[in-house]
């Protein structure tokens, strides 16, 4: 092979590469673990309850897909979702979760959402989808899910990039 082809199929190589690059880089994972400590307003709730959640922003799709497990709800769940916040302040709900109502102890709350579903709180700084796809990825959101017993929020975490 003359050193003109394999120049060639080097450069073919690199550009199939970089143009795989970005579609890879369009996608973050974010982790958050549950207490009813990091409940508002502060000191939180007092709960046994726990969990964890991993949301995946698909930046290409323009979806946010997650996957939340609670483990030790002592009454039945009411509601899910992903707010916009700050750690220790209350936001607006922004992605809702289907759960099965009235569900305890240990279940888990999966599912996705495409952008054009998100509830935009204009009043709020949420005037686009692309709003909340920063605040999600600059860990300015934050999981929680609701109780019978504590309908304000059973237990929260803030999302964070997965290193």
């Amino acid at each position: 092979m003359t050193l003109r082809w394999k120049s060639l199929l080097v450069a073919a190589a690199a550009m199939a590469t970089l143009s795989a690059a970005p579609a890879s880089a369009q996608t973050y994972t974010l982790t958050a673990t549950l207490t009813g400590a990091n409940e508002t307003p502060a000191p939180g709730i007092n709960t046994g309850a726990f969990g964890s959640a991993t949301v995946t922003v698909d930046l290409t799709a323009r979806t946010v897909s997650w996957v939340v497990d609670v483990f030790n709800m002592p009454s039945g769940v009411t509601a899910g979702h992903i707010h916009v916040g700050a750690a220790g302040t209350p936001g607006p709900t922004v992605v809702n979760f289907t759960v099965v109502a009235g569900v305890s102890n240990d279940f888990r709350i999966s599912g996705s959402a495409r952008d054009t579903e998100f509830t935009l709180r204009p009043d709020q700084g949420i005037r686009s989808a692309d709003d909340m796809f920063q605040a999600i990825l600059a860990g300015n959101s934050y999981v929680n899910v609701h109780s019978s017993v504590n309908g304000g929020g059973e237990v929260r975490g803030q999302l964070t990039l997965k290193q």
